[in-house]
């Protein structure tokens, strides 16, 4: 499982910067998010990556980088919503997810696809809604099968708040899609903040997923009476979620070192599952909202601790 790094957490740095930048640290793998735009601190961030902004070039120079340094390139990500509150809304975020499938073959810098990364939109429960699941469940089934027709694969991440924010959904949308060129963008830490053990997540859902993203995090009960200075990362977004036992429990998505995930055990249950492709690190936006936020310095100590658990997981770096 190589290491690997998501550019979602880089809104700003263009790929120019990032690849030379995130090759020279270490990691062996990128994933590229391409989404237009993103809401970091209450405000609208525009994506240097986005897909309407690489040129014909640009992509030629992005395909040759990773070719000349060895590096994989696991995932495009795309993320749309699903669950518009329109037809004309939905078509778009349609036609944009099917334009980054055709992306991933344009990037592919050998004979590996990347996969094409999305959630649904929407809100916890909405799987459950007889106007809105079938929403979800015919766009990914399109998406799926335009998918299969270029070689790609389809993931749908799960996630917190959103319509599929548990492993049972999870589970239960692959199955009612029911199509190959469907699978799962598996990122624990939406288990991890609901309070699921990774022993839980891990084994059900790794075996449906064909890309993965860790993050760091904590979380506890709301009303918890830990003092705030030996909890809360100052100027880090946060969270609310429903445990399944329903207790209310507050979170923040973290960079690397800062909370309590213990990645080392998260890779021994991985690779017991037989997940083999890159594990990307995903800096969340609660991270990016902090004052002076620094992408590619963060990186530096995010490989380390990375490189540190597949040390002690005995985990291989290579493909």
């Amino acid at each position: 499982m190589r290491i690997a790094y998501n550019t979602w957490s880089m809104a700003t740095v263009p790929y120019t910067t990032f690849i030379p930048a995130l090759a020279d640290i270490g990691f062996g793998a990128i994933a590229i998010s391409v989404v237009p735009h993103y809401q970091i601190g209450g405000r609208r961030v525009d994506n240097a990556a986005a897909l309407d902004c690489l040129s014909a070039d640009d992509r030629r120079r992005i395909r040759q980088a990773f070719r000349e340094r060895g590096l994989r390139l696991p995932s495009i990500v795309g993320n749309q919503a699903l669950t518009g509150p329109d037809l004309e809304s939905r078509q778009l975020a349609m036609d944009y997810l099917r334009r980054a499938i055709d992306l991933c073959v344009e990037l592919a810098p050998d004979a590996e696809v990347p996969t094409l990364n999305t959630g649904t939109g929407g809100k916890s429960g909405d799987l459950e809604d007889a106007h809105i699941r079938p929403l979800i469940v015919d766009a990914l089934g399109e998406l799926a099968e335009y998918a299969r027709s270029r070689g790609v694969v389809v993931c749908v991440e799960p996630h917190v708040n959103a319509p599929v924010d548990s492993i049972e959904r999870a589970e239960w949308l692959v199955r009612t899609v029911g199509h190959p060129a469907l699978r799962l963008d598996f990122d624990v830490s939406h288990f991890e903040v609901q309070g699921v053990a990774m022993e839980d997540s891990v084994p059900r859902l790794a075996r449906l997923a064909a890309a993965a993203e860790v993050k760091d995090q904590h979380c506890r009960a709301v009303g918890a009476e830990a003092a705030e200075t030996t909890w809360r990362v100052p100027g880090n977004g946060d969270g609310r979620a429903i445990a399944p036992d329903g207790r209310e429990l507050e979170f923040q998505f973290l960079l690397a070192g800062e909370g309590t995930f213990d990645l080392a055990r998260y890779l021994r249950l991985m690779q017991q599952q037989g997940f083999d492709r890159p594990i990307a690190f995903e800096a969340s936006v609660q991270c990016q909202a902090r004052p002076g936020y620094d992408a590619l310095a963060s990186a530096v100590g995010i490989y380390r601790w990375m490189a540190d658990a597949w040390a002690r997981a005995g985990v291989s770096m290579d493909d």
